[in-house]
């Protein structure tokens, strides 16, 4: 495997020619995938042992940094710092006004390592809605049905759109016919990673979702489309 990237207009520079790299991590592990590595096969090293000493370094590392002390491995170097303004020399710290942050930086073993990493070009792809799923709240489905409405959520990544644009919004499209209904009820929650929302009164039938928006450094409208079809169920 390698490190992913594309390519996208520099609007920092004043060249406009100018590309910058974003970066796509291919996949993302927690630290339970690095107890698996860990005791793979022929390891000596069982899970157990694996959590109780990652348990032990971190308490360890915590105590030490609670005391105001850095805190240098090689994987990672620790410290702490004050940030905020004093009003003057004999000004206290002020919890309101000022705050204490952690300062992380890469240790030697992970600087040397950006050497071993192989950067690959990829095609990269225009930024657009991504529905992860729709949460109907009568049912309690996931993007399954969809009760008429009622309320609902949708999950997912820049979801969020200009509620006067009536080009923007969330979509209902009947697979069938092709009819759109659009949610014409301002949302409980526009977010780019959330919308709570009062579904329209849809007729029995199959719907595909999608929702619209003009995103950020855009000028045209982008389409996020929920890959499960929708189920309005027919009334008995």
């Amino acid at each position: 495997m390698s490190l992913e990237y594309y390519l996208v207009p520099n609007h920092i520079t004043d060249n406009p020619n100018d590309y910058r790299a974003v970066s796509r991590n291919s996949n993302s592990y927690t630290i339970e995938d690095v107890y698996k590595q860990m005791t793979r096969e022929g390891s000596t090293v069982t899970k157990a042992e694996a959590l109780a000493v990652f348990e032990e370094i971190t308490q360890a590392i915590s105590n030490i940094l609670e005391e105001g002390h850095s805190v240098v491995t090689p994987l990672v170097n620790i410290s702490s710092s004050v940030t905020g303004v004093f009003d003057e020399e004999e000004d206290p710290f002020d919890a309101d006004r000022h705050k204490v942050q952690l300062n992380i930086n890469s240790g030697v073993r992970l600087r040397n390592l950006t050497a071993s990493i192989k950067p690959t070009r990829i095609e990269g792809s225009e930024p657009a809605p991504d529905i992860k799923y729709l949460h109907d709240n009568v049912s309690g489905t996931r993007s399954e049905l969809l009760t008429p409405q009622g309320g609902a959520r949708i999950k997912g990544s820049l979801l969020k759109f200009d509620e006067e644009d009536n080009q923007q919004g969330i979509f209902f499209i009947n697979t069938q016919d092709g009819t759109e209904h659009r949610v014409e009820r301002s949302p409980l929650r526009n977010m780019p990673k959330e919308l709570i929302f009062t579904l329209p009164d849809l007729p029995a039938g199959e719907y595909r979702l999608e929702v619209r928006s003009i995103l950020n450094g855009t000028t045209t409208i982008r389409s996020g489309i929920l890959s499960t079809p929708l189920v309005v169920e027919a009334t008995p």
